[in-house]
């Protein structure tokens, strides 16, 4: 009876024995079967996260590159202008120098020249005629001083960026910082001879559009240059030049966009009697 009790328990021990090992074993494989799995699942991730990364790549840059080439960063029109005693010389030539004679009509000319003095109390708005392949010239009454001069084309198929030309006119110091510092108005009535102007804006704002409304009393704003009105506006360092057309209608309101925010300076044109005049206001264009 004690040795088949003896021999049962020695049985049961080695089931238990080889079973225990059995599991180890087993249990060894299969953990190193799931790590082997999970190390080629993480692998399969990674190459599919660099294939979606570098689509993204391919994608961004091509969007960006897309955007890039529809920002115009450079201009494809150069400007020269030059003072010789009343007269100005307006030259336009291309990227290689040549002439550049292929201009729109835009308000019933080539080309509108704007000057203003340093100080923001002298304005002209000028319309140069054309003498040969892409040179105007136009007669300037200028005092002495230092200006700076926008020309105002629109070419037919090349870019062009509207920048200041510096003119110095007799002894003045153009190396000298004399660009004033303009204060905000509050005034928005202007008299000028028997005609009263009365500007009201809608906002201040860079976010959007400034709606810039004109009451007139005294007469009635005829054509001009093909419009209402002409509204020139300029910042106080006299880097940023903006020039607008009313809207369409009986009623002289214009729009404009300010790409910054600051002081300007802006003056609204109108023919009143057969006569030209400009009206000066100051803004400050808030965030």
């Amino acid at each position: 009876m004690k040795k088949w009790i003896g021999s049962a328990l020695i049985y049961l021990l080695l089931v238990v024995g080889g079973y225990s090992a059995y599991s180890f074993y087993a249990g060894e494989d299969v953990s190193q079967g799931d790590e082997g799995s999970h190390e080629e699942h993480q692998e399969e991730e990674a190459h599919s996260e660099e294939e979606e990364h570098g689509e993204h790549e391919e994608e961004d840059h091509a969007g960006g590159h897309g955007d890039h080439e529809g920002e115009s960063s450079s201009s494809e029109v150069q400007a020269d202008v030059k003072l010789d005693g009343e007269e100005m010389t307006i030259t336009l030539t291309d990227v290689e120098d040549n002439p550049m004679d292929s201009l729109e009509v835009n308000h019933e000319k080539l080309m509108h020249l704007i000057v203003i003095s340093e100080d923001l109390e002298v304005f002209k708005h000028l319309h140069p005629e054309k003498v040969s392949a892409g040179v105007f010239t136009a007669k300037a009454d200028l005092e002495e001083g230092m200006y700076q001069a926008f020309v105002d084309i629109k070419p037919s198929e090349l870019e062009y960026v509207n920048e200041p030309h510096p003119v110095v006119v007799g002894e003045h110091g153009g190396h000298e910082d004399n660009h004033v510092h303009l204060e905000p108005k509050t005034e928005w009535t202007k008299v000028q001879g028997d005609y009263t102007v009365t500007l009201d804006v809608n906002n201040f704002s860079v976010k959007e559009n400034v709606v810039l409304s004109f009451e007139i009393k005294g007469a009635e704003p005829e054509d001009y240059l093909g419009a209402l009105g002409h509204v020139v506006v300029v910042d106080e360092g006299l880097d940023e030049f903006i020039h607008v057309h009313p809207r369409e209608g009986e009623d002289p309101v214009f729009e404009a966009h300010f790409s910054k925010h600051g002081m300007y300076k802006l003056w609204a044109e109108f023919k009143l009697d057969g006569k030209v005049y400009a009206f000066p206001y100051v803004l400050e264009i808030t965030e």
